[in-house]
C-alpha cells in the first residue's frame, strides 16, 4: 500500500508542495498502520520525520469528517509545555490547508498550566478537535463537569514517550488515556507512540498499550550525528574531580563564535545560570543574544527565547533539561554537552537538537569537567554511535498516583467499584495489582486505615454499597489544586523593582541569603531588597560576589547502561600495555584527548590499578588522626549511597555503637569514609560489611534513622493527595489550580 493512498485533497496538496522529495523513511515504516487504525509505536532519530508520521493519519481522518462534533476528537500528549507549543507551530500550515475548503474548521488548541483564563473559557464553551496537551492538564479536564461531554476520541499521540517510562509521571499517563479511552464514541482509541530513544521496545509498548495488540515502526535510531569531545591547551589542566561550568566558560565561548545557534545542556538549572552569565561577560557583542532558560524562568521570557530559537535570533540558549525533548528549533546548528550527560539515551536526545530535519546531521560536542567526566564521554560517545541506549524500567503500580486517579475519577461522577478496578487494570503498570491492593487504596480515600480512621473527616471519597464518589465540593476542589506527581519546595515569585516577574526560587534558598547578597536568575544578576509575602522584590546587581540559585531535586545519576560502557573502557585501559594507542584505535579518540588520558592512566598506575568492577578496588589515605576510605563502585550515586549507608551502619554494629563520628560521602563513582583511624576494623571485618545476606532489611534500618523517609514521604502524600502542595501562592495555590 503506497501510504500517500489515504491522504486526501487538500492534505495531500499541501503534503506534495512542502515535501517534494516525498515520504521520509519512517514516514513510509508508520503510515500503513497509523492510516489503518493501529496501536502505533514509531521509533526514529529526532528529525526524520516521525511526529509528522503519527499525526498524517489524524489530519486525513480529520479532513474526511464533517461536521466535527463540539468535542476533543484527537489528544497530543507532551512531557513539556514548550513541546506542546512548537507541535502547535508546525501543525498550523496543514490545518490552514485543511480548512480552507471546509465549511467548519478544524479548531486546534494548546491547554496547559500556562494556559490563560480566557482562552480556557473559549475552550470550554468552543472544544477544539486537536487538544495538545501534558498528562497532568488532561487528567483533570477529564474531571471537570464543564468537559463532560467535550471528549469524544478516535486518537491519542503521546510523544517523547521514553521519558515517561521510569518515572511516576508514566503511571499517571497510563491511567490517564485509560480514562480517556472511556469516552471512545466507538469504544476503541488508537494509541501512537513517539520516541527516539525507546529501549526496551516491550516496556514503552505496555506503557502506551497495556495488553493490546501494537504495531513496531521503526528507522535506525542512531542517525546521522557527529559527537566531538573538545579538546584543551596542554597547559590547561583538567581536575581529578568536581563540577564547576566556569571552569570551561571560555572553550565554551570559543565554540558559540563559531556558530550560527548554539544549544548548551548543563546538569542543573544553577550551572545554566552560571553559565551563561560567563558567555554574557565572554561574549560582550552578543550578550543581548545569549540566555538561560530553564522551567523556573518566568513563561513569558521563555516564551521570548524559544521564538528567538525558532527564528535564528538568538546566538546561544544554556539551559539545563527544559529543551531536550522534541522541540523543532531548526536554526540550532550545533548543542555542546557541557559535562558528560550520564546516560547514553539522554545524550543522544540532547545532541538531536541541532539538524533537526529531515536528513539533517546533528553536530555537537561534549566539553568534559573533569579527566573522569573526559573518560566516561568517551565511552558514551562510542555508545551512541553505535546505537546502544540506556534500558529502561517502568515504575510498577504505584499506589499515590492511583489514590490521586481513582480521587479524580470520583470528582467525575460515580463510579462501580468493579468498574473502576478493570479500568486501572488495563493501565499497563497495573496489570498486576491485586483486588486487595485496590481495595486498600479506595479504604483510605474513603477515610479508613490504621491512622486515618482515627483522625476523622480526612475521607475524600463515600462509599455506597458497591460505589464510590466525591465526598464533597470542598474535596473535588482540593483535588484540582494538587494534580500531578512533581513535588517542588515552596516557591516564592520574583519580580525585578516590584513590577516584572522574573522567574521563582525556592523558599530554602531564600532563607539562606546573606543581607544584599546578590544572587542570578534568568541570567540576571539581582539583589534582594525586600520579601513581601509570597513575593521577593529584587534590584540588579553590580560587581557584588554572585551567588547561583540552587533548586531542590536529585542530581542526574549515572544510568547502568554507561556505567557498563565506562567499566568495559576501564578495563581496556587496565589491560593496555599502550593506553594511548589503545584509546586511539579502539575508542577513536583524538591524539590529544589520548595522550592527556594516557597521563591520567600512568599516574593512577603508578599508586594502584585502574579501578573496575571486580575486584572491588579500596583506596586508604591516613589523614592525621583520621582515615579516609574510598571505594571504587562505578554503580551510579543512587546505588553508591545506598551501599555507604549499609556499610556505616555495619561498621557501627561492629564497634557495638563505639565507632565515633563516620562521615559518608557519595557520587556516580563511589563512595568515600572519613573515620577515626584507631576505629579501622581488620580487613576480615570490611569484607563481612559487604554480605549481601541482610542488605534489604539492613536498608530499611538505615532509613528509619535518616531523614531521608520524611523528605521522601511529602511527595509521596502531596500526590496521595494527603498534603497539599507547598508553592509561592500558598496552599491553595493558583500555580497548582492553573492545571485544571
Amino acid at each position: 500500500m503506497k501510504p500517500r493512498s489515504a491522504l486526501e485533497g487538500r492534505l495531500s496538496a499541501w503534503f506534495a508542495a512542502r515535501f517534494p522529495k516525498g515520504f521520509s523513511s519512517i514516514q513510509k515504516h508508520a503510515l500503513p498502520y497509523t492510516l489503518a487504525g493501529e496501536n502505533t509505536l514509531i521509533l526514529a532519530p529526532t528529525g526524520s520525520g516521525k511526529t509528522l508520521a503519527a499525526f498524517l493519519s489524524i489530519l486525513a481522518r480529520l479532513e474526511r469528517t464533517e461536521p466535527l462534533p463540539n468535542a476533543v476528537c484527537a489528544v497530543y500528549v507532551s512531557p513539556l509545555r514548550s513541546l506542546t507549543r512548537d507541535i502547535e507551530r508546525n501543525l498550523t500550515p496543514p490545518l490552514e490547508a485543511l480548512n480552507a475548503g471546509r465549511r467548519q474548521a478544524v479548531r486546534i488548541e494548546v491547554r496547559t498550566g500556562d494556559t490563560e483564563t480566557t482562552a480556557r473559557s473559549r475552550m470550554q464553551r468552543q472544544r477544539p478537535h486537536l487538544l495538545l496537551t501534558t498528562p497532568e492538564s488532561l487528567s483533570a479536564l477529564l474531571s471537570q463537569a464543564g468537559w463532560r461531554d467535550g471528549f469524544a476520541p478516535f486518537a491519542v499521540v503521546v510523544d517523547e514517550i521514553h521519558s515517561f517510562a521510569e518515572s511516576k509521571r508514566g503511571s499517571l499517563l497510563a491511567l490517564t488515556l485509560e480514562r480517556l479511552e472511556q469516552r471512545a464514541p466507538s469504544g476503541f482509541m488508537q494509541r501512537i507512540g513517539v520516541s527516539a530513544t525507546a529501549s526496551p521496545v516491550t516496556s514503552v509498548a505496555r506503557l502506551l498499550c497495556g495488553e493490546r495488540p501494537y504495531q513496531i515502526a521503526s528507522d535506525a535510531v542512531h542517525k546521522a550525528h557527529r559527537l566531538d569531545l573538545a579538546t584543551f591547551p596542554r597547559g590547561l589542566m583538567l581536575p581529578a574531580a568536581g563540577y564547576n561550568p566556569n571552569r570551561i566558560a571560555t572553550k565554551v565561548a570559543e565554540f558559540v563564535k563559531r556558530a550560527n545557534t548554539t544549544l548548551c545542556f548543563t546538569f542543573a538549572r544553577s550551572g545554566a545560570e552560571r553559565l551563561g552569565l560567563a558567555l554574557r561577560y565572554l561574549l560582550p557583542e552578543h550578550e543581548e543574544r545569549i540566555a538561560v532558560h530553564h522551567s523556573s524562568i518566568d513563561r513569558e521570557a521563555r516564551l521570548a527565547i524559544e521564538a528567538g530559537l525558532a527564528n535564528g535570533q538568538m546566538k546561544a540558549v544554556v539551559c539545563s533539561s527544559s529543551l531536550e525533548l522534541g522541540v523543532d528549533f531548526a536554526a540550532v546548528d550545533q548543542v555542546l554537552l557541557v559535562g558528560s550527560p550520564r546516560g547514553v539515551s539522554q545524550g543522544l536526545q540532547r545532541l538531536g537538537r541541532a539538524g533537526h530535519r529531515v536528513d539533517g546531521v546533528a553536530r555537537g560536542s561534549i566539553i568534559a569537567l573533569s579527566l573522569p567526566d573526559l573518560l566516561q564521554a568517551i565511552a558514551m560517545r562510542k555508545a551512541a554511535g553505535e546505537g546502544r541506549l540506556d534500558p529502561l524500567r517502568l515504575v510498577e503500580a504505584p499506589l499515590d498516583v492511583l489514590a490521586q486517579v481513582l480521587l479524580g475519577m470520583a470528582v467525575e461522577r460515580p463510579w462501580r467499584l468493579e468498574e473502576a478496578f478493570e479500568l486501572v487494570r488495563r493501565a499497563g503498570p497495573y496489570q498486576a495489582l491485586t483486588r486487595a491492593e485496590f481495595d486498600e487504596v479506595i479504604e483510605y480515600l474513603a477515610g479508613g486505615g490504621r491512622v486515618l480512621s482515627g483522625s476523622g473527616g480526612f475521607g475524600k471519597i463515600i462509599l455506597e454499597g458497591e460505589c464510590f464518589r466525591v465526598a464533597s465540593r470542598r474535596a473535588a476542589q482540593q483535588y484540582y489544586f494538587n494534580i500531578g506527581t512533581i513535588s517542588d519546595d515552596f516557591l516564592v515569585s520574583v519580580n525585578l523593582g516590584g513590577r516584572k516577574r522574573i522567574g521563582s526560587v525556592e523558599e530554602s534558598f531564600l532563607s539562606l541569603l546573606q543581607p544584599h547578597e546578590a544572587f542570578l536568575l534568568g541570567g540576571q544578576a539581582v539583589r534582594l531588597k525586600t520579601l513581601h509575602q509570597n513575593q521577593a522584590i529584587v534590584e540588579p546587581a553590580r560587581g557584588e560576589r554572585i551567588k547561583p540559585v540552587r533548586w531542590m531535586g536529585n542530581p542526574m545519576a549515572l544510568t547502568a547502561g554507561l556505567a557498563a560502557e565506562e567499566l568495559t573502557l576501564r578495563r581496556g585501559l587496565r589491560e593496555a600495555a599502550n593506553p594511548e594507542e589503545y584509546l586511539r584505535r579502539e575508542w577513536k579518540a583524538d591524539r590529544s584527548t589520548a595522550r592527556r588520558i594516557a597521563e591520567f592512566v600512568a599516574r593512577q598506575k603508578r599508586a594502584s590499578q585502574i579501578p573496575v568492577d571486580s575486584p572491588l578496588q579500596v583506596e586508604r589515605v591516613p589523614e592525621k588522626r583520621a582515615l579516609l576510605i574510598f571505594f571504587h563502585c562505578v554503580a551510579g550515586r543512587n546505588v553508591n549511597r545506598a551501599l555507604a549507608w549499609v556499610v556505616a551502619h555495619r561498621l557501627r554494629e561492629w564497634h557495638e555503637n563505639d565507632a565515633g563520628s563516620i562521615v559518608a560521602n557519595f557520587d556516580d563513582h563511589g563512595f568515600l569514609f572519613s573515620l577515626d583511624a584507631r576505629k579501622d576494623p581488620p580487613s576480615a571485618a570490611w569484607r563481612s560489611f559487604f554480605d549481601p545476606e541482610r542488605l534489604v532489611d539492613d536498608l530499611r534500618r538505615v532509613l528509619r534513622q535518616t531523614e531521608q523517609l520524611g523528605r521522601r514521604f511529602r511527595p509521596i502524600a502531596e500526590t496521595a493527595q494527603l498534603l497539599a502542595r507547598r508553592n509561592w501562592q500558598g496552599l491553595t495555590a493558583k500555580r497548582s489550580a492553573s492545571w485544571n
